[in-house]
């Protein structure tokens, strides 16, 4: 793996909020782990004013080392029961282990009710700038939030631990 002082992070999102706080989030992160972070939404055109050739003139030409893409893969809906208040309730008797050990874990829900949450599948490519060949790779789901700043935070955060932990970044 080489070493990486320079990336680009191009967060490819519909929505432009999402996309500035995550890419904000990144070059903040990124620069911790001693990696200058490019966001693409202060150097880069919207997608329908540069042609595919010319984005990658323009990123060869640059003293990129590498070209992180963020981008949505699935999206799909899952309920949930909330469990908003219970009491454990211990077994009757320790004198012999079969009834114990059915009753054990007993936990009885005092209430409780169902949300829907959106889950979205996200995926992540690393490319070496020079030759556009991929040197990292990674996919998570998150449950999406309508508080665009916690979004664009958390998914960055996981990110950024996420190259940590591979090694991508933070090593010399």
């Amino acid at each position: 793996m080489p070493q990486l002082k320079k990336v680009l992070v191009i967060a490819v999102l519909e929505n432009y909020l999402v996309r500035q706080e995550f890419e904000d989030e990144m070059e903040r992160l990124l620069a911790k782990s001693g990696v200058q972070g490019i966001k693409s939404h202060m150097v880069l055109p919207p997608r329908n004013e540069m042609t595919e050739a010319e984005l990658k003139q323009h990123i060869k030409d640059s003293p990129l080392d590498g070209v992180l893409v963020i981008r949505p893969k699935a999206v799909k809906k899952e309920t949930e029961e909330v469990i908003v208040g219970g009491a454990y309730v211990p077994p009757p008797g320790y004198y012999s282990l079969w009834p114990y050990w059915e009753t054990a874990s007993s936990f009885h829900s005092t209430s409780s009710y169902t949300r829907e949450n959106t889950i979205v599948r996200a995926e992540f490519n690393l490319y070496n700038a020079k030759d556009e060949k991929l040197l990292w790779s990674g996919e998570t789901d998150t449950v999406y939030s309508e508080d665009f700043d916690k979004l664009g935070k958390d998914y960055a955060k996981m990110l950024v631990k996420q190259l940590k932990r591979d090694k991508v970044i933070g090593h010399q």
